[in-house]
């Protein structure tokens, strides 16, 4: 069923046209026939405080194979506000499924009641009910809280009485552990001193368990009332076995699914006019030491699309026309605005007895994000197989040749079988020598400055070849698109920031909308040579960890308390490999 599907979808996606034709008065019954995917999203906190993290991991499941969807390499998390304005979106390149992320709490963020999303391009199709959806409250105090979330001001006699009253932590059935016949869960604990270590044991008995995608999560229960979170088993009763399969009225195939990796998309129309521009190519060049670069042509619609599979770090790209009369036209990017129907919030009330708690949570917060530096999360650099266009055959670095002042000059004394070419026009180009048959005037090479591609290469002619580090080339015809080039011409300068410098007015600067980067998440540990550390240690956090492995079957996870007493949860959300959800809760008490 799941490779039915994902046929399904490639046929979709083979004419951009029919896509555009599919509407729902010919069409309303195909839409119940089409794969449909839910995105879940675990995260460890319904209630933050500004300064803090919330963090996730989302999962993209098939509704009808309810396994990992096969259907999205990338899909979206969102915190929207009561007015519907987006605190933030992200973007979440999909491995397996799955993906993860965080967003810290900035002070701009005031009190209040917001929604978190989770969702696909591929889900914008269909209703928006099909979103996850879950609430998330925010206290703010370093900015004047709306009166709709202040108490009631009470009298002299009641706010008597409200002082001899306590703060009171959540009871009920949520106090109680959770336990799933797919994962075992033991704490080598109950009750635990500051600054000391505890030892999970997690027991995964069959081979889907093993095989599962989860996450884990150790954070203290916080005194004031928060929105229940949703599990994946309450996801999957009522997201993947229910829940609706309509696309919205009047509907149009209009989002195309992200199937082979991230999509950036945009428009080109005529100056003029404004009419779209049908059979124009375009460069999407991705700048650094990991550069990429890609080119597409526009459709009928004046539409084109870039899909980028593999994983970058630079979030700045440059766009350029691939024609000489590029100031002719006009490039658009694409948004992500997203447009959702009325959402139900849940409210709350903040009163005077919290004052000392949220002051006090406020400063261990402050005192936190003082020394992060201490306890920093790492930023994994983006991997990826390289392409084809950047394994070069020969390379020159310069310091080991006389240096001449210009590149015209450093090309002909030093480089061999590239040479400059000059046109009709006056302008300069480089060309490469293949390794067999005469040279095609007609392609000329493809040309980067620190992994920055230039279309048109007079723009390097002037630039001081003193300050070039190295040029490499490779000689084969290269195929990008619809664009041949002959050969790659590749050019190291000393300090690596060309693209930072440099200006052309056929080259439009961009900063893309990037997927969030991929981290390793510190996990704080005391030895024994550290029992004087005086370090302030104000965590609420003790542990995050979206990429729990337990294919080994058994697994035992460490992390150590802090400074911070009271009750805390830990919390374990996934799927087995078959799609089975995963939900185990377990409390502990730090004295």
């Amino acid at each position: 069923m799941k490779n039915v599907s994902i046929v399904l979808v490639v046929l979709l996606l083979s004419s951009m046209s029919i896509i555009g034709q599919f509407s729902n008065t010919k069409n309303s019954s195909s839409f119940a026939n089409l794969p449909k995917e839910r995105v879940y999203v675990h995260h460890n906190e319904s209630l933050l405080f500004s300064g803090e993290y919330l963090k996730y991991k989302l999962y993209c499941i098939d509704k009808s194979t309810k396994a990992a969807s096969e259907i999205s390499k990338v899909a979206y998390v969102a915190l929207i506000d009561k007015s519907g304005k987006s605190v933030f979106t992200h973007k979440v390149r999909l491995n397996d499924g799955s993906g993860y992320g965080d967003f810290f709490i900035p002070t701009s963020v005031p009190t209040g009641s917001y929604k978190l999303l989770g969702y696909s391009e591929w889900m914008k199709n269909f209703e928006e009910s099909g979103f996850f959806q879950t609430n998330v409250h925010i206290i703010n105090p370093y900015q004047v809280t709306s009166e709709s979330y202040l108490e009631p001001k009470m009298d002299s006699l009641q706010e008597a009485l409200a002082a001899n009253v306590s703060i009171q932590k959540s009871k009920g059935k949520d106090n109680k552990a959770v336990r799933s016949a797919f994962l075992d869960l033991s704490l080598d604990k109950s009750e635990v001193g500051k600054r000391k270590k505890v030892a999970v044991n997690i027991t995964a008995d069959n081979l889907a368990s093993q095989q599962g995608d989860y996450a884990i999560s150790v954070r203290k229960i916080d005194s004031i009332p928060s929105p229940e979170r949703i599990s994946s088993l309450s996801f999957y009763n009522n997201y993947v076995l229910k829940g609706t399969n309509k696309a919205k009225p009047g509907a149009k195939i209009t989002h195309i699914p992200e199937l082979r990796g991230e999509v950036i998309s945009g428009t080109i129309v005529d100056k003029e006019g404004k009419q779209p521009v049908a059979g124009q190519r375009i460069s999407l060049s991705l700048p650094g030491d990991k550069f990429l670069l890609k080119v597409a042509t526009s459709d009928a619609n004046g539409r084109f699309k870039f899909i980028t599979e593999r994983e970058y770090d630079n979030a700045n790209a440059a766009l350029q026309i691939l024609s000489d009369d590029w100031d002719q036209f006009e490039v658009t990017l694409d948004g992500h605005d997203l447009r959702i129907g009325d959402m139900d919030y849940s409210d709350f009330q903040l009163s005077k007895k919290l004052n000392a708690y949220i002051l006090q949570k406020s400063v261990q917060n402050q005192i936190e994000n003082a020394f992060k530096e201490k306890r920093p999360d790492s930023i994994l650099s983006a991997q990826h197989m390289a392409p084809y266009y950047r394994a070069f055959t020969a390379s020159y670095n310069l310091d080991d040749y006389t240096r001449f002042n210009s590149i015209q000059e450093t090309i002909v004394e030093v480089v061999d079988q590239v040479s400059i070419r000059r046109l009709n026009n006056g302008d300069h180009v480089f060309e490469i020598r293949p390794d067999e048959g005469f040279t095609d005037l007609s392609l000329l090479p493809m040309v980067f400055v620190d992994g920055l591609f230039l279309k048109r290469h007079e723009d390097l002619m002037d630039y001081s070849a003193k300050k070039i580090k190295s040029i490499s080339f490779s000689r084969d015809k290269v195929m990008l698109g619809s664009q041949a080039f002959q050969g790659v011409l590749f050019f190291k300068t000393m300090d690596g920031g060309f693209y930072n410098d440099f200006y052309a007015p056929h080259i439009q600067n961009i900063e893309l909308f990037k997927p969030q980067p991929q981290k390793e998440y510190f996990n704080q540990e005391y030895s024994a040579n550290m029992k004087d550390d005086r370090t302030p240690d104000f965590r609420h956090q003790l542990l995050w960890n979206p990429n729990l492995d337990v294919s080994n079957g058994k697994k035992e996870v460490v992390f150590y308390t802090s400074d911070v007493a009271g009750e805390y949860e830990l919390v374990v959300e996934g799927f087995t490999s078959n799609g089975n959800p995963v939900s185990v809760k377990e409390r502990f008490v730090v004295k």
